[in-house]
């Protein structure tokens, strides 16, 4: 039994071996030869050694096609670069010397093309940079904590999980096509729309994207090779009303490569309707007077409430107070464990590898996070509106002890940096109103407060916002300007209405993290407020737009 059992583990490791390319190969002898002799070797007299290393290596190309009334205005395709992390801890698992409970690494400089030498040398450089770094971190924290101890529940916390071995090479299952005279075409076409719309200023049409793959390898056995890919499209644009103030506005498509976007026909649909809306909005009228009352939240607008409120640091992510002084405070829902925070209808769900939904591709599905723990494919964080757990990687904190492998690696990072963040956040939603019906309950809850009008919201956007006001006839006027307050957790605890349709999005978190949101549609919430903004003027063009000549 014992021999038969030993077959099959080789031929699992060797099935990782051999799944290497000779790139591959290179990449991780070179990290691990050099973790070795560091973990061996690095130490000054009478100092600690490092008890953790984690080693990574960012290989990383960047594209941007950019045109604009037709034209292109610049094309930029990245050769392959290279950039290295060094993250080290001294001490030991229950006690180091991370001061902010973060991704705290260096940055090491690395060759275009595997050279084993070359990577080691500079692994080496970042490594006694880190370390020196690293002594300094561990005295900062022993004088913190002395002047200010913790709890005795708090000190029972371990500053760091330890994380089983184990080797993950993934590769892409697509390859990722930059077709220069494709994508060219693409903006040429979209861009030129805007020649039809004198009233627009500064219209621009740009393609960019990315494709990285990060090595990682860690003393507590980790191995792994990820892809990180993304490809989006984003119409850029503004408009002046008659009293001279600036709109500008946006419209964008995310997507995991270049070939995934959708057919030219759709986008030219999707582009025309944002400059329409932009041509609408520089004409509606500006709110001027201030209105409490039930608010119904349609799309865009539903999406960035429930994104601001639940995925942020400290909400459904945990959070470990750094022991610093120069940390800034966060606001955490720690102490609301076990309470109600949402609508009973409502519940949370994170889900790691499901990469469809719907039919719609999902850009938050993962296998592995970037410490080498593998998540459960489900989470419920919010039951019934009751809050269960939150999202955790391998910094324990008093109410999230252990990862839940929400560890993601960051975009704009290809060191090997990664932060906390969901897959893709189910906002599930039970015995939901049917879609038509929302309007309707808009105005009797309108009615029942004894106001002449309501409002519906359908995008969050400071200027551009685009916020229709209902008269109880049902009619929809357009208007802009608007201060919406009051969306918060508080009123989100009682909705009146929520829609039972369903929206599927993908978007990066924070700007660094790619992640998607299934959400319900529309969800109508009481006391909201909203009131006029304060907008200021922009000088006048000195010369008048070409198109309007």
């Amino acid at each position: 039994m014992k021999y038969i059992l030993s077959i099959i583990l080789f031929f699992l490791l060797a099935g990782s071996l051999f799944a290497q390319n000779e790139q591959d190969q290179v990449i991780f002898k070179a990290m691990q030869d050099e973790m070795q002799r560091s973990k061996d070797q690095l130490m000054l007299p009478g100092m600690q050694k490092p008890y953790y290393l984690s080693y990574t290596l960012g290989r990383t190309r960047q594209f941007e096609v950019v045109g604009a009334l037709g034209g292109i205005t610049n094309f930029y395709e990245s050769p392959w670069s290279a950039v290295g992390g060094v993250q080290m801890f001294l001490g030991d698992y229950d006690r180091n010397n991370d001061v902010n409970y973060a991704c705290a690494s260096i940055q090491a400089g690395m060759p275009e093309q595997a050279d084993y030498d070359v990577i080691r040398r500079n692994f080496w450089l970042g490594s006694d940079a880190m370390y020196k770094w690293s002594l300094q971190a561990g005295a900062m924290k022993d004088a913190y904590l002395k002047a200010n101890p913790k709890t005795a529940e708090e000190a029972a916390v371990k500053d760091q999980q330890k994380v089983a071995a184990v080797t993950r090479i993934e590769e892409p299952k697509t390859a990722y096509t930059i077709d220069r005279a494709k994508l060219e075409g693409i903006v040429e076409e979209l861009s030129a729309i805007f020649k039809g719309y004198k009233d627009i200023y500064d219209s621009s049409v740009a393609i960019t994207g990315q494709e990285m793959e990060v090595y990682k390898s860690t003393t507590d056995g980790v191995v792994l090779k990820e892809p990180l890919r993304y490809a989006s499209l984003v119409v850029s644009a503004y408009v002046m009303t008659e009293d001279g103030v600036r709109i500008d506005d946006a419209y964008s498509v995310l997507v995991a490569r270049p070939d995934d976007l959708p057919s030219l026909d759709e986008l030219k649909k999707g582009v025309k309707v944002f400059a329409d809306n932009l041509i609408k909005l520089k004409n509606a009228p500006a709110i001027t007077e201030y209105y409490a009352g039930p608010v119904l939240l349609e799309d865009g607008a539903c999406s960035s409430v429930f994104i601001s409120n639940f995925l942020k640091r400290g909400a459904l992510f945990a959070y470990r107070k750094p022991d610093t002084d120069r940390a800034q405070s966060v606001k955490t829902l720690d102490a609301r464990l076990g309470m109600k925070i949402v609508d009973n209808r409502v519940s949370i769900k994170n889900y790691s590898s499901l990469d469809k939904y719907n039919g719609v591709p999902l850009l938050g599905a993962y296998n592995i996070d970037a410490e080498g723990v593998v998540p459960a494919k489900e989470m419920t964080l919010v039951d019934h509106g009751i809050f269960k757990s939150m999202l955790n990687g391998c910094i324990p904190t008093l109410y999230a002890p252990q990862s839940t492998g929400s560890s993601r690696f960051l975009l704009s990072s290809s060191n090997g940096m990664f932060a906390t963040a969901p897959g893709t956040i189910h906002i599930e939603v039970e015995k939901g109103t049917k879609p038509e019906k929302m309007k309707s309950a808009l105005i009797k809850a309108a009615k029942e407060e004894g106001l002449k009008y309501a409002y519906i919201v359908r995008s969050l956007a400071g200027k551009a916002s685009r916020i229709y006001r209902v008269d109880l006839d049902g009619k929809e006027t357009q208007v802009r300007f608007g201060d919406v307050s009051g969306l918060t957790l508080i009123n989100l605890k009682r909705m009146l209405n929520i829609s039972s349709k369903e929206n599927v999005s993908n978007y990066i978190l924070n700007g660094q993290l790619l992640s998607s949101l299934i959400y319900p549609s529309s969800i109508l919430v009481e006391n909201i407020e909203i009131n006029k903004s304060d907008v200021k003027k922009d000088k006048e063009q000195v010369l008048t737009f070409p198109l309007q000549r």
